[in-house]
C-alpha cells in the first residue's frame, strides 16, 4: 500500500521527509516534481525566528550560495517566500547531499584510517581553497562534524551555511552576533570576528575530534590551547593540525592552500620545509587502485602483457583534439577542429600533433622497454590547455628510487582532475640515474 503524499510547498516541492529542525525553522527532504530529483529545502519559520538577524542569516545564505558553483558544495536551484501552515515562511531548495556525516562516523565507532583522513583533510582544504577564494571571500563559520558529509564515492561536501558572511562585510554588519557551535569555533569568533584562518581551526578540531573520538574540550590546556596529541598517527599531519589550532589567528596557516602545502610537502609548525625519509611516502595514501604492473625485467619487447599496458596509455594523435572523447580514435569534434585549424594553418597545426603524440608514442616504447615500475604519490593537479586549446591535466607527483625523492610531472587526460586527488598512489616508470626521467603509465 503506498502512502499518502506529503505536503507540497508552492505547488512543486512534495516533502517525504524531515532532514533536521532547528528552532528557527526546518530542513525538508522533498521531490522536485518538474525535475523529478530529490532536493533539500531549507525553511525560516517567521513565527520562530527571535528577531531581524535571522532573516538577515538566511537571505545571505541564499544570497552567497546562489554564487557558488564547486563540487564539494550544496548547489542552489531556487529561492522563495510561500505559505506553510497559514503563515508566510522564506524557503531555500538546494541539491541533497546524500551520503555520511562525520558526526555520524564519529557515533559509529569505526576507527578513521590515516589514508582516509588525509585525503579527505586534503579535500575539504580544496573546498576551503576555493570558498576563501572568491571576491570577497566566503567563511563558513561553522565547521563541525555535522556538517561534513561524505558522499558514496568519497568525496566530501561541506554543509549548512547557515552562519556564512563575505569576510569584507561591512563596519556596520559586524555586530555582536555570535555564531558557530562551541568546541569547534575559534576564540575570535566569540567576539564576532571571523577570518579564513577561522575556518581551518574549526576543520583541524573537528579532524581532532575525528581522529580520537573524544570531544575537542578535553584537549584544551589551561592556557586555552588545544594541545593535538603526540599519539596521534603521522608526524606531518600533527604538525599540520596544531599550526591549524594555534590560539592566536596570525600564528596559524594564513590561507587553506599553506594548510593543504603543508600536508603535501611537509612544511610542519614552524611552515619551514621538513625532511623526507625515504622508507615512508611523503603524503599518507588513501588508496592504491591496482597493484604495480607486472611487465618482467628490462630489457623489454613490447609484445603481451607489456603491449597491453602501452596500448592503454599511448594515445593516438587524434587525441590532440578532443581530449575529452569517450575513446582514442577519430570523433566529429576532433575531425572538425583538425580540418578547421589545419585549413586556417596551412596543415601546421596539424603536423606538429601529430609529430607530438609520435615522439609521445616513441618516448612511452623507450620507458616500457627500460624503465623501471615504482609507485608515486601525487602532489598537485592543474588543468591546462595543449596547442589545440584542449584541456589537460598536469599531474606533479614524487616517487622513491634508489633511496632518494624524486619530483616530477607528466600530463594526463583531462579526467584525471576527477578521478584522482592528491595525496593518491599512481604507477610511473622511470629510467633511474642520473636523471631518474618518469612518465605516469597509470590510465
Amino acid at each position: 500500500m503506498e502512502s499518502p503524499p506529503g505536503p507540497v510547498i508552492a505547488d512543486r516541492y512534495e516533502v517525504v521527509g524531515t532532514l533536521g529542525r532547528g528552532s528557527f525553522g526546518h530542513t525538508f527532504l522533498a521531490r522536485d516534481r518538474e525535475t523529478e530529483r530529490e532536493v533539500a529545502i531549507k525553511m525560516l519559520d517567521a513565527r520562530n525566528a527571535p528577531d531581524w538577524k535571522a532573516f538577515e542569516l538566511f537571505e545571505r545564505e541564499v544570497s552567497v550560495l546562489s554564487g557558488l558553483r564547486h563540487p564539494g558544495v550544496p548547489e542552489v536551484f531556487d529561492s522563495f517566500r510561500a505559505v506553510w501552515e497559514d503563515r508566510e515562511a522564506a524557503f531555500l531548495v538546494m541539491e541533497y547531499v546524500e551520503g555520511v556525516s562525520v558526526e555520524e562516523m564519529i557515533e559509529s565507532g569505526e576507527p578513521a584510517g590515516l589514508g582516509d583522513v588525509t585525503r579527505l583533510l586534503l579535500d575539504l582544504l580544496g573546498i576551503l581553497e576555493y570558498l576563501h577564494g572568491r571576491i570577497p571571500p566566503v567563511l563558513h563559520r561553522d565547521i563541525k562534524p555535522a556538517n561534513i558529509v561524505v558522499r558514496p564515492n568519497g568525496v566530501p561536501a561541506l554543509v549548512d551555511f547557515g552562519a556564512v558572511r563575505n569576510a569584507f562585510a561591512a563596519a556596520d554588519d559586524e555586530g555582536s552576533t555570535v555564531v558557530g557551535t562551541f568546541g569547534y569555533m575559534p576564540y575570535e569568533q566569540y567576539m564576532g570576528h571571523a577570518s579564513p584562518s577561522s575556518d581551518l581551526y574549526a576543520l583541524a578540531a573537528t579532524f581532532l575530534h575525528w581522529m580520537t573520538r573524544r570531544p575537542v574540550r578535553e584537549f584544551m590546556s589551561d592556557g586555552g590551547r588545544i594541545e593535538v596529541p603526540d599519539e596521534l598517527p603521522d608526524a606531518r599531519l600533527r604538525g599540520v593540525l596544531r599550526r591549524m589550532l594555534r590560539p592566536s589567528p596570525a600564528e596559524r596557516f594564513t590561507t587553506a592552500r599553506q594548510a593543504r602545502d603543508a600536508l603535501i610537502l611537509g612544511h610542519g609548525e614552524g611552515g619551514s620545509r621538513a625532511s623526507v625519509s625515504v622508507t615512508s611516502r611523503a603524503v599518507p595514501l588513501a588508496h592504491v587502485t591496482t597493484p604495480l604492473p607486472d611487465l618482467g625485467p628490462a630489457p623489454r619487447v613490447i609484445e603481451g602483457r607489456v603491449r597491453e599496458a602501452y596500448d592503454r596509455v599511448a594515445q593516438s594523435a587524434w587525441r590532440f583534439w578532443d581530449t575529452e572523447a569517450p575513446h582514442d580514435g577519430p570523433t566529429p569534434l576532433g575531425v572538425f577542429r583538425a580540418v578547421g585549424i589545419g585549413a586556417v594553418t596551412l596543415g601546421i597545426l596539424p603536423l606538429i600533433a601529430f609529430q607530438k603524440a609520435t615522439h609521445r608514442r616513441r618516448e612511452l616504447r623507450r620507458f616500457f622497454r627500460e624503465g623501471t615500475p615504482a609507485e608515486a604519490t601525487i602532489l598537485g593537479i592543474q588543468m591546462a590547455s595543449n596547442a589545440a586549446e584542449q584541456r589537460v591535466a598536469r599531474v606533479t607527483y614524487e616517487f622513491v628510487a634508489d633511496g632518494r625523492l624524486h619530483r616530477a610531472a607528466d600530463t594526463m587526460l583531462p579526467s584525471a582532475e576527477v578521478r584522482l586527488r592528491p595525496g593518491e598512489a599512481i604507477h610511473v616508470l622511470h629510467l633511474g640515474a642520473p636523471d631518474y626521467e618518469s612518465v605516469i603509465i597509470t590510465p
